[in-house]
């Protein structure tokens, strides 16, 4: 027991690659990330000459005896943002915006080769591995089977699964990896290598041009607007014009049936709107100077704290005082304007993390401590993730919170975005085996920010 935890503990501080799961749990983490995907997307017919052709494109590639064997699974989501998804397991979603800055059958192999090698190089549950390894260490090193709490160990640190799964946000050694993977699929495939680089090259473009539109492949792909050398190398090496496949009136063909496929939905177009239309939420807060806005379930009781706001659930947090709550959202602006020098994202979130934990220190002995402190806060290490918004760059933390006057512990999301010179910050709390029911709710409310 001893040595096994050791290794563990020794793996997660060399930052060694790990993977508690098997292929077949690959498989049921993509299977239940594309359920709650198809709840907030609309997709184009499978039977569709656009969906059949990137699904020929698959095949061809996925033939490689190179890959681990999966069934990978085309879809294209009906949306003009430039994105793609590849879900442990092998669905594949890409949307029809990414689709469109495609000019030939080589940049559609390319896109598709790209997202199957972080499906075969299971990137995304070695991603999901880190955040359990830190959160259940004790789990893992007795052995326990992931497939026994990988559900229960991914609602206790938050995790959402889906388009927005933060485990789909690879680091920069996995996007390399997945590189240089697809680079060597589309050579064996005689597809032209070379395209791996002007589809990155378009991606670039795009997010300089319209930002709105790449937001989430960029963050999901921290390689996307620099080609690697070590990629530009392989596909130097990899490149042989005279055995590309050439399917010119084909592609032709594709890209006018897509570009006549009907305009994307207004589930598609927004899904802050479709949740609310859904019913969940239902109610709006507008910033007393208009500088945001949120929505929130209905019902719910709001209490105003300067820029923001407490809003949770009645009746549910009558045991705490002040500004406490063990249930709901409290937001507000945190001022983190420093002279002649502006703070990043992360260096402003630990300023406010630091204020937070400050307000809920532990008592050594509450006897000597004036006034008694009744809560603190820590930290799970590892469970930070990049997310967005309003369509710009925001953190999400995942703290542990203990109160004396509960004996349960509570999941806390502190989720953090620059605005000028200040930090608009959500604090959403629920006890952790109340959290799996209020989840989804919060990520409506985050999803449902936006900014003057």
């Amino acid at each position: 027991m001893m040595k096994t935890a050791l290794g563990v503990l020794l793996l997660l501080v060399t930052g060694q690659s790990i993977n508690f799961f098997s292929l077949k749990q690959d498989i049921e983490i993509g299977t239940e990330s594309a359920k709650e995907a198809e709840q907030s997307v609309s997709f184009i017919p499978s039977a569709s000459l656009p969906n059949r052709y990137l699904s020929s494109i698959g095949s061809r590639i996925a033939q490689n005896h190179s890959l681990p064997s999966l069934k990978y699974q085309f879809r294209i989501v009906n949306s003009k943002e430039i994105n793609s998804v590849g879900f442990p397991g092998g669905s594949i979603y890409v949307t029809r915006g990414m689709l469109e800055i495609a000019s030939s059958d080589d940049e559609l192999a390319a896109i598709a080769a790209h997202e199957m090698s972080h499906v075969a190089s299971r990137h995304g549950t070695a991603q999901l591995s880190k955040l359990l390894l830190v959160q259940a260490p004790i789990k893992i090193a007795a052995g326990l089977p992931a497939s026994e709490v990988w559900k229960d160990e991914i609602s206790k640190l938050g995790i959402s699964l889906g388009m927005d799964a933060p485990f789909l946000r690879y680091s920069r050694e996995q996007e390399l990896e997945a590189g240089l993977m697809a680079v060597r699929l589309l050579a064996e495939a005689n597809y032209d290598p070379s395209a791996f680089r002007t589809l990155q090259e378009k991606i670039g473009e795009a997010q300089s041009s319209e930002p709105s539109r790449a937001p989430a492949f960029m963050f999901n792909h921290p390689q996307a607007q620099t080609l690697a050398p070590e990629i530009g190398e392989a596909i130097e090496q990899l490149a042989s014009p005279t055995r590309r496949i050439r399917t010119v009136s084909e592609f032709r063909n594709f890209h006018s049936a897509l570009l006549r496929l009907p305009a994307p939905s207004a589930k598609t177009a927004s899904v802050a709107e479709a949740d609310t239309r859904a019913g969940v939420p239902e109610q709006t807060f507008t910033h007393p100077m208009d500088y945001y806005q949120l929505s929130y379930p209905a019902g719910w009781q709001v209490t105003r704290t300067g820029d923001g706001a407490i809003i949770a659930p009645p009746e549910k947090n009558q045991s705490r005082a002040g500004n406490e709550i063990n249930h709901g959202v409290m937001f507000d602006l945190f001022d983190v304007s420093v002279p002649d020098r502006s703070l990043t994202l992360e260096q402003a979130t630990n300023r406010l993390i630091a204020f937070l934990r400050q307000r809920n220190q532990p008592p050594v002995d509450p006897r000597f401590v004036e006034p008694p402190v009744t809560s603190w806060l820590r930290v799970v290490p590892g469970a930070q993730t990049q997310t967005l918004i309003s369509n710009e760059p925001a953190l999400r933390t995942v703290m542990i919170g203990k109160s004396d006057s509960s004996s349960e512990p509570e999941v806390a999301w502190v989720v953090t975005r620059l605005y000028y010179q200040s930090l608009f910050y959500m604090v959403l709390v629920a006890p952790e085996d109340e959290f799996p029911t209020y989840q989804p709710v919060f990520e409506q409310i985050i999803r449902s920010v936006t900014f003057r």
